[in-house]
């Protein structure tokens, strides 16, 4: 072989040894990183579970109490979205365990667990809006009803039910918001540390 070559390898060595040592560094930033996101799903999923929970005994409460059969709907769709919900969300976090404990086992865990919340904030009007607001749609409407068992609307509930309307837009794009400028730019950067690492295993 000759100087030149071992010149040429040399300093290969040395890109490859700094590279490895600048992702190594990104790769520590970006575990804060997804580590702070991590809890922060962590806190608003109990806050969910735990509202959900304890609204359950109160809709089954009032069941015994509807003024019709409206109403009685109303609260068994409360009671199955209140079920739902938990289920929803802790679904959402359980993600199949590594083989291994390496450094992109890791990391490919972490994207699942993001996509998994990606899904999750997308659907939202699905499974956590719809289910909600027609439940208090039915409830409300269902103590007003007439001798002939028919739900009058008042100018009351008309106001209520566009609080509603707006408070559910509102978080609809709250949620559409987070996806776009909290998660997908995550997603974004552990998708090329795993890029990354297998150029790296190349080297």
């Amino acid at each position: 072989m000759k100087f030149d070559d071992l010149k040429a390898n040399w300093k290969a060595e040395i890109a490859s040894d700094k590279r490895a040592q600048d992702l190594t560094l990104m790769i520590k930033l970006l575990a804060k990183e997804t580590s702070k996101v991590d809890k922060s799903i962590k806190r608003r999923d109990t806050l969910e579970i735990s509202i959900a929970l304890l609204l359950i005994p109160v809709w089954s409460w009032k069941l015994f109490y509807a003024a019709s059969l409206v109403q009685s709907i109303g609260l068994w769709i409360a009671i199955l979205a209140c079920l739902f919900i938990p289920y929803k969300l802790i679904k959402a976090k359980r993600v199949n365990a590594p083989k291994d404990s390496s450094v992109m086992a890791f990391w490919q865990v972490e994207k699942v667990k993001i996509e998994n919340q990606v899904k999750l904030l997308e659907s939202i009007a699905v499974w956590y809006l719809f289910p909600l607001m027609l439940a208090i749609v039915l409830i409300t409407a269902g103590a007003t009803v007439d001798g002939s068992g028919v739900p009058r609307m008042t100018e009351q509930l008309a106001i209520y039910y566009g609080f509603c309307a707006l408070l559910n837009i509102g978080v609809y794009f709250l949620n559409k918001r987070a996806v776009k400028k909290q998660l997908l730019p995550l997603l974004d950067k552990i998708k090329q540390r795993i890029s990354e690492l297998n150029e790296l295993k190349e080297i």
